[in-house]
């Protein structure tokens, strides 16, 4: 097996990604540790146009270096934000626990960049500029950071992917990700520090039968919300056979009566769900508009006593 190609970058540009759409899916800002991904998981959206352009998929990374120092010098100037906007989700793309990029990071340099990153976070949090950080893995390797994002547990929440609970198709569809066992592994230690865990079932394989069935397992292993989506542009018969065939179009089927905690409408009691008005920004984010919005559930009241405006 050819060893992966690492390119540790020291240079680099923006550490926070605006997004263009602010909803359940998609959070205000984006961060990832590297361009392009070592597990091949076969539905993912790397290996297509136009991100084959910048790693071969599967076999090369780059490691952004450079963003600790960035991301504090851009945390700074977002400070004066409106809270609700303060939300980065890490690592949506790639994996920060990726064990090549530790390795060979701690082989030439000498540090942990993702603890570095998380660590300037903890400090804005601790001088008053506070933000929610959201981070994606399905990296066992998480668990070497167990003791600082305890320490953080007021402003993270971790949310563990996990596509279907059969080792065997996991191993399939997900490469060299961490097995299925060591990921409820993370959820069950995590959650006993009592660290706020989300089972992210995206893209989900089965129906809605076996979707219930796989969110009361995770609930069980401590996980305390669930969200899910079945596969999109992949034909997932053909998945399952190691063929990859794009469907046609995209397919956005989620069994809505099963999220938890993941951006469904909000119900306080026997209230109805309520609109709030809040600042949001247009595309460019060059403007700023009141706009009236749903109250979602996304778990924040368990973990802090911010006022995030229509986030609950």
């Amino acid at each position: 097996m050819t060893a992966p190609r690492i390119d540790i970058q020291e240079k680099g540009s923006i550490a926070l990604t605006k997004q263009k759409m602010i909803d359940m899916s998609n959070y205000p800002f984006t961060l990832n540790t590297t361009i392009g991904c070592l597990y091949s998981c076969i539905y993912c959206y790397l290996q297509s146009f136009p991100f084959n352009l910048h790693t071969e998929f599967g076999e090369e990374i780059k490691i952004k270096a450079w963003l600790p120092d960035k991301l504090d010098q851009e945390l700074t100037k977002k400070a004066d934000l409106p809270q609700h906007l303060k939300r980065v989700q890490i690592n949506p793309a790639t994996e920060g626990y990726l064990p090549q990029a530790l390795n060979a990071l701690k082989k030439s340099q000498n540090r942990n960049l993702m603890q570095e990153i998380l660590k300037v976070f903890k400090k804005h949090w601790e001088k008053g500029n506070k933000w929610m950080l959201h981070i994606v893995t399905k990296s066992h390797l998480i668990l070497r950071d167990i003791e600082l994002i305890t320490d953080m547990r007021d402003q993270v929440q971790i949310e563990v992917t996990i596509t279907t609970l059969d080792e065997k198709k996991a191993r399939l569809l997900e490469g060299n990700a961490s097995s299925v066992k060591k990921r409820l592994d993370i959820i069950e230690k995590y959650s006993s520090k009592d660290v706020f865990v989300r089972a992210m079932c995206m893209p989900f394989i089965g129906e809605e039968e076996e979707a219930l069935i796989t969110k009361n397992k995770l609930l069980d292993h401590g996980a305390k919300a669930f969200k899910h989506k079945a596969m999109n542009y992949w034909d997932v018969d053909e998945l399952l056979k190691g063929n990859v065939i794009r469907s046609e179009g995209k397919r956005d089927i989620i069994f809505h009566e099963l999220i938890l905690k993941s951006g469904e409408p909000y119900v306080n009691g026997d209230r109805k769900p309520s609109s709030i008005q809040v600042e949001m920004p247009d595309k460019k984010w060059q403007d700023f508009t009141l706009v009236k919005l749903e109250a979602v559930d996304f778990g924040y009241r368990d973990i802090n006593d911010l006022d995030w405006a229509y986030i609950k």
